[in-house]
C-alpha cells in the first residue's frame, strides 16, 4: 500500500523534521469543551466588580496524523462580563514576536501584561510532550495579545479582538498536524484605573454566567461549546 509522508513540526518545532509513514486517513477533530470560572463568584448585581476570569478550552482529534488545525475561536459571554483596558499601555505586536522567553515579555511589556497560562500542542503528545507557555496582554482599548512559545522553539502571537460581548482570536498557523489543542489560561485582577480592572463582573437576575466558544478550523470544520457557572447575589 502507498505510504504517505506527513512533515511534522516544520512550523511550530524547530526541533527537526518528523515524519510519519502509515496508511491511516488524516485525523479530524471531534468534539471541543470550553470551562469558565471566574472569581469570586459572589457579586453586587449590579454594580460590575472586580474578578478573575479563568478560561480552558480543549479539542479532541481522532488522531493527529495531517490534521487540520485550528483557525479561529469566537468566545461570546455573559453580559455580566465586562472588559475595560482603563490605562494600560498598549504592547505591540513586532516586540512579542521577538520574546523567547516570559521573563523577556515582562522585561519588555510587564505593565501590558493581564493573564498568563499554559497551551498544549497535540494534546501533549510527544514531541510536545511539556506544556507550552502562555501571557495574555492589551495591545490597546480592544485588543488582546495571546504570546505562546512553542517547545520553547518557536513563538507564535495570536491577536484576541473585543466586540460588544465577544473576543476573535485569529492568527492561528496552519500547520496540519500540529494543532494547539488546549489553552489553559487566567486574566487576572488587573487595575487599569482608579476604579476599573480588566476583567469585572456582577450577578444580575439569572443568577448565572454563560460562556460560548465556536472554534473554526482550516479546512473550514467548525465546533462550538459553552459553559455555565452560577453566581451568588451580595446583599
Amino acid at each position: 500500500m502507498r505510504k504517505r509522508k506527513y512533515l511534522i513540526g516544520a512550523t511550530l518545532g524547530v526541533l527537526g523534521a518528523l515524519v510519519v509513514s502509515g496508511t491511516a486517513m488524516a485525523g479530524s477533530p471531534i468534539a471541543h469543551k470550553i470551562t469558565s470560572t471566574v472569581s469570586p463568584a459572589k457579586q453586587n448585581p449590579k454594580a460590575f466588580g472586580r474578578a478573575s476570569l479563568h478560561l480552558i478550552t480543549d479539542t479532541t482529534y481522532d488522531n493527529f496524523a495531517g490534521s487540520p488545525t485550528s483557525k479561529e475561536a469566537l468566545f461570546r459571554f455573559s453580559p455580566d462580563f465586562k472588559f475595560t483596558n482603563g490605562n494600560l499601555p498598549a504592547c505591540s505586536q513586532s516586540t512579542l514576536i521577538t520574546a523567547t522567553t516570559t521573563a523577556a515579555v515582562q522585561a519588555a511589556c510587564g505593565r501590558s501584561v493581564v493573564g498568563q497560562g499554559f497551551a498544549l500542542v497535540n494534546n501533549g503528545a510527544a514531541p510536545f510532550t511539556s506544556p507550552n507557555p502562555v501571557v495574555t496582554l492589551s495591545g490597546g482599548p480592544r485588543t488582546l495579545y495571546v504570546w505562546v512559545r512553542v517547545a520553547n522553539a518557536l513563538t507564535q502571537v495570536l491577536t484576541g479582538t473585543f466586540g460588544k460581548r465577544t473576543l476573535d482570536v485569529t492568527g492561528l498557523p496552519n500547520t496540519p498536524g500540529n494543532a494547539l489543542t488546549k489553552f489553559d489560561v487566567t486574566l487576572n485582577k488587573k487595575k487599569t484605573g482608579k476604579n476599573s480592572f480588566y476583567f469585572m463582573t456582577r450577578c444580575s437576575k439569572k443568577k448565572k454566567w454563560v460562556t460560548s466558544e465556536t472554534v473554526t478550523f482550516h479546512n473550514g470544520q467548525a465546533l462550538s461549546a459553552s459553559t455555565t457557572q452560577r453566581c451568588k447575589q451580595k446583599k
